[in-house]
């Protein structure tokens, strides 16, 4: 017996990616490793399973919805007591038409500080401001409001929700635009042909809203405010021609900014809390790099790469998003940055043709030399140049701590996982991590100017709520706040020392 529909929900809208998204397709290309899902018609796409679960899983943490209710929205494949799901969303196309841009990703061997050996690939990804149509039906079975349904439409308009591939490296993040709700009434005949003549009746999101407040599970949001002390920049995928060596660049609106991957920072957090808990502990590194990646609350912060195939990863709670420059590039003119044939001969033209006046203030091509040993000129073949950024500013950076999935897996490492972090990026603010290109090379300094940390959700943490304004040393943090993870910190540490974190 087929189920008994009351109203029917129609929701179309707009979700546009805040950062770069890459949702994989089978197989790959011949231009990168990871490449992105097309459809039939070889058009890229957000697959409609893609955006459910994603959906899904955001709604199962919210505090009012347990697993019963979660079945009766959603459906349930292993009994027939909920039967299929009550939501359908669509693929949903892209609208806006941008190249694709390839990332390169890298694991750096904690011994050599290079590549690791099989470590290194491609990743295709979709830039930020692509936009995707978003729609969904919801068929419900009863008169009363989707209240779970309202809350999840207005986590997508906070941009709470991410989507797809590497999620905690900067990418997935989307926030909804242009929405839209029609209730369409199948109780009685009136209410039918309303909705097979006039789609149905338009609902006011400003009235549905007041009903969809929900309480964010807790965790941490650092806003990170930075300067450059030296010149800062992730290198490009590609060699340029006149300049071997150029910046990374991203779209951006309807230009291109110099952008700093999510993966890159997240990279060099993880190699110092690495650094922090082998000296604590006494953990030799290992041979493999798989083996050298694996340590306890390591792995439970930033993630971990499965070591057999049969076993499965498991995802960190650190998110990390991609960090702009504020210069403003043209596409066309860094296009021609890059083909320019000819250091000298009109670069300077092509430079501020694509950053503005006076180029050379923010931009300054620098030429670099290995010097031979033996006859103490220039070695053959390593000649090199770079264009660095040396007046450019940055956005902040933005980093997320999923502390409840913490508190849900692992309870007892919640303070212990804070007291690391802290102690990181107290590190950081002390310009102890470098980031980017050329850290050993003079580049990659940076001063912190201002970092704030708003707490979203309940903590049982004394002193770890609102929102904190940290100084250097985290002074400005509460006496109690600080004595609670030191003795965390080093309750964790003693249990550990014998174990080797590993």
């Amino acid at each position: 017996m087929a189920r008994q529909i009351h109203n029917r929900w129609s929701i179309t809208g707009e979700l546009k990616a805040q950062t770069p998204i890459h949702i994989g397709g089978v197989g790959g290309d011949a231009d990168t490793d990871l490449a992105l899902a097309v459809n039939g018609r070889g058009q890229y796409y957000l697959p409609g399973t893609s955006l459910a679960g994603a959906f899904r899983s955001w709604m199962t943490r919210l505090p009012n919805q347990d697993d019963a209710s979660i079945k009766s929205i959603w459906g349930d494949h292993e009994t027939k007591d909920y039967g299929a799901s009550q939501i359908i969303i669509d693929d949903a196309k892209i609208q806006t038409r941008k190249p694709i841009e390839i990332r390169e990703g890298v694991g750096i061997d904690r011994h050599s500080g290079t590549a690791a050996e099989r470590f290194k690939y491609s990743r295709a990804i979709l830039p930020k401001g692509v936009s995707f149509a978003l729609n969904l039906t919801f068929d419900s079975q009863t008169n009363d409001d989707p209240i779970a349904l309202w809350q999840l439409l207005n986590a997508l308009q906070n941009g709470d929700i991410r989507i797809g591939a590497a999620k905690t490296r900067g990418l997935g993040r989307v926030k909804l635009e242009n929405l839209n709700i029609h209730r369409q009434d199948l109780s009685h005949a009136a209410g039918l042909f309303n909705s097979l003549l006039d789609g149905g009746t338009p609902q006011p999101w400003t009235d549905l809203e007041a009903k969809a407040a929900y309480e964010m599970p807790l965790s941490l949001d650092f806003q990170i405010a930075w300067t450059p002390r030296d010149p800062v920049m992730v290198k490009a995928e590609a060699d340029g021609i006149a300049v071997d060596m150029l910046p990374l660049v991203s779209q951006v609106d309807s230009g291109v900014r110099f952008v700093i991957p999510g993966s890159s920072l997240k990279g060099v957090l993880r190699s110092h809390a690495e650094r922090i808990i082998r000296t604590v502990c006494q953990t030799p590194t290992g041979e493999d790099f798989a083996d050298q990646i694996h340590l306890n609350l390591i792995n439970e912060i930033f993630g971990a790469a499965s070591k057999k195939a049969q076993k499965q990863g498991q995802m960190g709670i650190l998110f990390l998003d991609d960090c702009y420059g504020t210069l403003p590039i043209s596409e066309d003119g860094w296009f021609n940055v890059e083909r320019a044939t000819d250091l000298h001969d009109g670069f300077k033209s092509q430079l501020q043709t694509a950053v503005g006046t006076k180029p050379y203030q923010k931009l300054q091509p620098a030429v670099h030399v290995a010097i031979d040993r033996w006859t103490g000129g220039a070695a053959e073949g390593m000649l090199y140049s770079v264009l660095e950024p040396i007046g450019v500013e940055w956005d902040p950076i933005g980093i997320q701590v999923d502390l409840a999935r913490l508190e849900e897996w692992s309870p007892d490492k919640v303070q212990p996982a804070v007291a690391l972090l802290l102690l990181v990026l107290r590190d950081f603010a002390n310009r102890k991590i470098p980031i980017g290109y050329g850290t050993n090379r003079g580049m990659g300094t940076v001063a912190v100017t201002d970092m704030t940390l708003q707490v979203q959700g309940d903590s049982d943490i004394p002193g770890l709520a609102g929102e904190l304004s940290l100084g250097p040393d985290f002074s400005q943090l509460s006496d109690d706040l600080r004595l609670e993870l030191s003795v965390a910190w080093q309750d964790w540490i003693e249990q550990n020392q014998s174990k080797g974190a590993a």
